[in-house]
């Protein structure tokens, strides 16, 4: 059976917490202060998933949802595959749609971001005809709002002319 990718619903809502949290504690836990590693709870990303979710993406394989992504504006905002499905060509579906996705909202020029030390991601995006634009010091989101920031890629791609 080959994954399926559609819009959240808010039935997917605790599932999709759950998988970004521990993708995201998987990918960024070991290149961020522990301050902002320890305030990434399931609860904080379920929060922040209510503010993405008319936005979101995510591929589901037998009723299970495996990978998520967001859009805001042209960027694509969040990108994440449950670590057991990496690596089975799930990224690129998804990616793919969410590509797809903005194209047809009239974007030409996509964004991604790639935290610093990411090589996965970074490989990955590099791969997919995304070129990485240069390092900036992009602010970080944190539950009480404060400022924090980290070095990230900034990924480019030409969806249409």
């Amino acid at each position: 059976m080959k994954p399926v990718v559609r819009r959240l619903t808010p039935s997917d809502h605790l599932a999709i917490a759950a998988l970004w949290h521990s993708s995201w504690h998987d990918a960024h836990a070991s290149l961020l202060p522990q301050n902002v590693v320890q305030e990434r709870t399931v609860e904080t990303f379920a929060s922040r998933l209510e503010e993405l979710a008319q936005d979101s993406f995510i591929a589901v394989l037998d009723g299970i949802p495996i990978a998520f992504g967001a859009l805001h504006e042209n960027e694509v905002d969040q990108f994440y595959v449950a670590s057991a499905y990496r690596g089975t060509g799930v990224a690129k579906l998804l990616l793919s749609v969410l590509e797809g996705e903005l194209r047809a909202r009239g974007v030409v020029d996509a964004q991604i971001q790639c935290a610093h030390g990411n090589r996965r991601a970074h490989a990955f995006y590099v791969k997919n005809g995304w070129t990485d634009t240069g390092l900036w010091n992009c602010p970080l989101w944190t539950p009480d709002g404060r400022v924090e920031t980290r070095p990230t890629h900034l990924f480019a791609k030409r969806l249409g002319s």
